[in-house]
């Protein structure tokens, strides 16, 4: 009897020992699950610093292209008012030789170019606006929408632990029973001083 008696204790022990693993080993699992989603947080702030970076680099070469667009628009003016200069003397020399089919064909040209000149200013003011545009939707998803925004926002959000929840809704009721009995006071007070007077 003392045999079994010993080795039921050997269970009991074995169990107690068992149970002791697994409480241990779940407590393994949640500390490296903890780890893993702290690793898959830094990987996703990771991520969206070189996303942010990234449209940041896009959106300063269509700045670039545009500076370029607003320079060649610059040079195109400069043309066309030498163009009008020339086109000016063209038609003085013409005045003096009406005649002459040389002078003509020469202030059709300078006409010709001015034309050109502000067709090709039209066109890169078109094209600015859609480089604007363009700039403006760098880094959005054409389906994006707000409640997708809304979702990238809450992935970066912190939040509490079990144990902070725990804390700041026991600050929260202590303070909401604290105000409640102040108030309670402070209105049994008054009552009690309008009672006095009355």
């Amino acid at each position: 009897m003392a045999k079994s008696k010993k080795t039921t204790e050997e269970v009991v022990v074995e169990e107690v020992v068992e149970e002791t693993k697994k409480v241990k080993k779940t407590k393994e699992e949640k500390q490296a699950e903890k780890l893993q989603r702290k690793e898959d947080k830094k990987k996703k702030k990771e991520k969206a610093k070189q996303r942010k970076q990234e449209i940041l680099v896009e959106k300063k070469k269509i700045e670039d292209e545009i500076d370029d667009i607003y320079d060649s628009i610059k040079a195109t003016k400069k043309n066309i008012k030498a163009e009008k200069k020339n086109l000016k003397l063209a038609k003085k020399d013409l005045r003096k030789d009406k005649k002459n089919e040389e002078k003509k064909s020469v202030v059709k040209t300078y006409k010709e170019n001015i034309k050109k000149s502000k067709t090709e200013i039209k066109d890169n003011k078109k094209l600015i606006s859609k480089k604007e545009i363009e700039r403006s939707n760098v880094g959005k998803n054409p389906k994006d929408t707000f409640l997708g925004d809304v979702l990238t926002e809450m992935h970066l959000v912190k939040w509490p632990s079990r144990f902070e929840m725990v804390k700041y809704t026991i600050a929260v009721l202590l303070f909401v029973i604290f105000f409640a009995v102040f108030f309670l006071g402070i209105d049994s007070l008054f009552a009690f001083i309008s009672s006095l007077v009355k």
